[in-house]
Formats: structure tokens, C-alpha cells, sequence
């Protein structure tokens, strides 16, 4: 799914209401009618609820939900915050509509007189300012979303939360309204995604309103959202007439004494993900750990016993994965060395191996080409630098994956998957990821399905899928708390079975 500025967001509207034959007024209808489906499937039961409307179309979209919750016999309480005197001509034309055919209370207000006289019911639906602000909010209007925040109210925003900005930063310390739900029209908007406010959106839901989809399709984007109807296009199930050979041979290099975890953890995973074979190169002291733990996989004992080391092989691997426990040392960076060398296809490099490319950056130069990196957030800056903010940082990530040509997963509550012409953005997850051995599960997932054929930024994209999805299978049946990263490997044969039935 694109991700579109509020710009061409603004163009597609223009082109749906050109080429449907329709009104701006009528788009704006539809779009609130989309969204009251979505708050009825929320609340459940009609309850009182406030309607923070602004002077534009976003309010205007507050005032027509205002207006069929009153029809469904919900409780309707309305504060019209009239940051400019003139409304537009659709949120005027609902406003006409709610004086005339409902009894409805509508506060007006235009400075802070008042405020504390606030009437705020159990629901709390915020259609203040949507995609085109771009200045912090009056005075006035930061009082009562500041007001309304401190509320025990479920608060529900209508596109963004209000105080939310989408074509820049929004500013340190702005206020913004804490959503619990942010009902959000045809599409994601890049800022959602970023640290500084992504707190204040809660649950995104997706409501598509009609917009011309071949209008969308034709526009070029820097981002893309990516959800199971992205992931089915692309997804491969196993042909009958197949063998292990078809599905690749991955080999893991990396593990040291007491650290064995990592690389038991990436061959399981890689395992239950549907590679053909895998092979681990550990120390001698990890040799019957594996075996043990991970029976299916083949073991070579390197020639040090506590730490990996560089060794001949009899067979060629499909792809390689490596830096899971493999140490910064002087010989753990010479192993990488040897492995970068000898690797004639796409790499996977993670954890330790990440923190010795930072280390020696010419390294980065000799990688295969689309080799994929699948650093966390700390790990990033010691590989591309600080960042100021980040819009900073995605541009730092852009010219990184330009210069050496490689497929980077910047892991983070929203993954993102940089390749050369564009930024893919994971949709799945949850907060139990922040668990040790995650990483190394998810390394041995896109190694698999870079084994597999799929294409490096494919594997990158479906291995970051599967992982947060496998995730959120697990939390939704149990919780987030006690997520483990054996959980994950357990729970991707769900994540298979849904794919498997989607794509047919």
C-alpha cells in the first residue's frame, strides 16, 4: 500500500471527485460514513460521546459523524473549535445539517473563555486538524486537546490526531491528541511510523473511501506500506514435485562459548521458514549444543573450541548468514573477512558482524551486491552516524543502501526495509519483539527465504512480515509480557497457514 504526502493525497481527492462525478461534499460523506462503521465496531454500544470538530474538512468529516451517531441514538456532544472564523464550504454544510435536524449541543469556541466549563462525555472523537497542518495549535484549541488527554474517555481521532503534523516534523514538545484509535483514510501516512509521536496514534486502522485506485497506482512514492495484501503478491508455496535441493542450503557462521543461543535460534528459525538445509559453522564447544537443540541442522566444528573461526568447505552454500554471537575480536574479524570473500551471493549480516562492518567500513565495499544488514537502532548509528531527527535519519539510510548497494532492515516498533528506489514499512509486530533473540530469529527467517529465490529486498520484506506477524498470533492469544523468541519460530507455521490461504 503507498504512502502518500498530504499532497498527492490532496490531488487524488481531486481527481476521485473529477472522474466518480461527485461532490467534495459527497467524498466527505462517504469518507464519515467509512469511518462511523469503524467507531461502531468500537464502542459497541451507542454511548454519550464529544465531537472535537475544527473550522476545516476535517471537521467537517467530526460534524457528519456527529450526525449519524445522533441518528443511531448515540449521546452527542459537540465542541466546534473555530481556530478560524469562516468554515470551509463542507464542514459549513454539515454544520447547517446538525442545527437543523438534530437536537444536538454544539458549543462553540474562538478563544480559551470558558474552558474549564468543558463538557467532555465517555467517547472522545477528535476531527480538529487533519492533513494539512503545518504550525502548532492555537492557543485555545492545544488547552482543550490537553484537556481532553487528561480524560479517562476512549479518544478516537479522525485521520491523525490533531496537533500531528505529515509534511515535516512535528515540532519537540507540540501537543498532540493521544489517540487510542486513529481512523485513517486509504492510506498510512509516513509520520505515523516515526519515534517522536508514534505514541499518540494508538491502534491504525486503514478505511478505504473510494479513492481512484488506478490515480493511486500511477503515483511514484518514496514509501510503501506493507500488509498481507502486499505480502500475498509475492508469497511462493511449495510445488509437490519438489526435494530439499530446490528450497537452498543456508549456511550460519557465528556462536561462541555461552553464546550458542543465537545461532540455534537463526537455524531453527530458518528451518521452520522452509529452507531445504542448513549448516552451522560453530566452535568446537557449540558442536553438541546444536545438535542437540537443533537435530534437523548439520553441524562443522571450527578449529578453535570457544570461538568461530574461518574454515574450508565441501559444499557451496545457496546464501550465508553471519554475526550471530560471533564476538568483535581480531579473529571474528577475520572470519567475517574470509566469509565476505568467498560469499558469491547476497549475504546476511547481523548483530556483531554489523558492529565489525561499522568498524571497518571497507569492508561494506566488497559485499556481494543486495547483501540485506538487519541492524537495530543502536547498531544503525554506529553504521551510517548520528542522526539530527528523523526525517535525518531516512535520508542517511537512502544514500547508505545507495552507496554499497545493499538491502538494509533498520529494526525498530516499525521496521523499516531500505532498498535503492524505496522504503518498505512493516505493518506487523508488537512491543513483545523487545526480547533477546529476536533478532537472530528474524536474521534466520530472510536468510531462509533468500535461500528460497526470492529476491533479496522479497526475502527482507517477507521474513520482517512473517516475524511480526508470527509475534502478534502469540499476543493475541496470550500476551506480549511473555513473548519469547522461541514463541516466534512456533507460532510461523499460523503465519504460513493464513498466507497459504490467502493467496488461493
Amino acid at each position: 500500500m503507498k504512502i502518500l504526502t498530504p499532497s498527492q493525497l490532496q490531488k487524488t481527492d481531486a481527481y476521485t471527485i473529477e472522474h466518480q462525478q461527485i461532490s467534495s461534499w459527497e467524498l466527505m460523506e462517504r469518507a464519515s460514513l467509512a469511518a462511523l462503521k469503524e467507531i461502531k465496531n468500537i464502542t459497541l454500544n451507542p454511548q454519550p460521546v464529544t465531537v472535537l470538530a475544527g473550522s476545516g474538512n476535517n471537521g467537517g468529516d467530526g460534524l457528519a459523524i456527529a450526525y449519524h451517531l445522533d441518528q443511531l441514538g448515540y449521546k452527542v456532544n459537540v465542541l466546534l473549535l473555530k481556530y478560524t472564523p469562516k468554515l470551509s464550504k463542507d464542514c459549513k454544510i454539515n454544520l447547517d445539517r446538525l442545527k437543523a435536524n438534530t437536537s444536538i449541543n454544539i458549543q462553540e469556541y474562538i478563544d480559551t473563555s470558558s474552558i474549564e466549563d468543558l463538557k467532555i462525555e465517555s467517547i472522545i472523537i477528535d476531527a480538529v486538524f487533519g492533513i494539512g497542518l503545518n504550525r502548532t495549535l492555537p492557543n485555545f484549541v492545544e488547552k482543550i486537546i490537553s484537556s481532553a488527554n487528561k480524560r479517562t474517555a476512549l479518544r478516537i481521532a479522525v485521520d491523525l490526531p490533531s496537533g500531528l503534523f505529515l509534511s515535516k516534523l512535528t515540532p519537540e514538545n507540540a501537543k498532540v491528541f493521544k489517540a487510542e484509535y486513529t481512523l485513517t483514510f486509504q492510506c498510512p501516512k509516513l509520520n505515523f511510523f516515526l519515534p517522536a509521536y508514534g505514541n499518540d496514534l494508538g491502534e491504525i486502522k486503514i478505511i478505504d473511501i473510494g479513492l481512484d485506485q488506478d490515480f493511486i497506482d500511477h503515483l511514484e512514492t518514496e514509501y510503501e506500506y506493507v500488509d498481507e495484501k502486499f505480502i500475498t503478491k509475492f508469497y511462493k508455496t511449495r510445488q509437490r514435485f519438489s526435494h530439499k535441493g530446490n528450497y537452498g542450503h543456508l549456511l550460519i557462521v557465528g556462536g561462541q562459548y555461552g553464546m550458542m543461543g543465537s545461532v540455534s535460534l537463526a537455524a531453527k528459525s530458518a528451518l521452520k521458514s522452509g529452507v531445504g538445509k542448513v549448516t552451522v559453522l560453530s566452535p568446537k564447544c557449540g558442536v553438541e549444543v546444536l545438535q542437540q537443540s537443533v537435530p534437523e541442522a548439520m553441524v562443522i566444528a571450527a578449529d578453535q573450541n570457544e570461538s568461530v573461526s574461518p574454515k574450508e568447505l565441501k559444499f557451496e552454500p545457496s546464501n550465508i548468514c553471519i554475526g550471530m554471537g560471533l564476538g568483535q575480536s581480531e579473529q571474528a574479524l577475520g572470519t567475517l573477512k574470509y566469509f565476505i570473500t568467498e560469499a558469491k551471493t547476497p549475504m546476511l549480516i547481523d548483530a556483531d558482524g554489523i558492529n565489525l562492518l561499522a568498524q571497518n567500513k571497507d569492508f561494506l565495499k566488497a559485499l556481494p551486491a543486495q547483501s540485506i544488514l538487519t541492524p537495530h537502532q543502536g547498531e544503525l548509528k554506529r553504521l551510517i552516524g548520528e542522526w539530527q531527527d528523523d526525517y535525518d535519519k531516512l535520508e542517511k539510510v537512502k544514500s547508505f543502501v545507495k552507496t554499497y548497494n545493499v538491502i538494509l532492515v533498520a529494526k525498530d516498533a516499525y521496521t523499516f526495509i531500505a532498498s535503492q528506489d524505496k522504503i518498505y514499512i512493516n505493518s506487523t509486530g508488537n512491543a513483545g519483539l523487545a526480547t533477546a533473540g529476536s533478532g537472530d530469529t528474524l536474521s534466520g527467517i530472510i536468510s531462509s527465504f533468500l535461500c528460497q529465490k526470492y529476491l533479496p529486498i522479497e526475502a527482507s520484506i517477507l521474513g520482517v512480515y512473517a516475524h511480526g506477524k508470527a509475534a502478534d498470533i502469540y499476543a493475541n492469544k496470550y500476551d506480549e509480557n511473555s513473548l519469547i523468541a522461541s514463541d516466534i519460530i512456533k507460532y510461523l507455521k499460523n503465519v504460513f497457514l493464513q498466507l497459504k490461504s490467502h493467496k488461493h
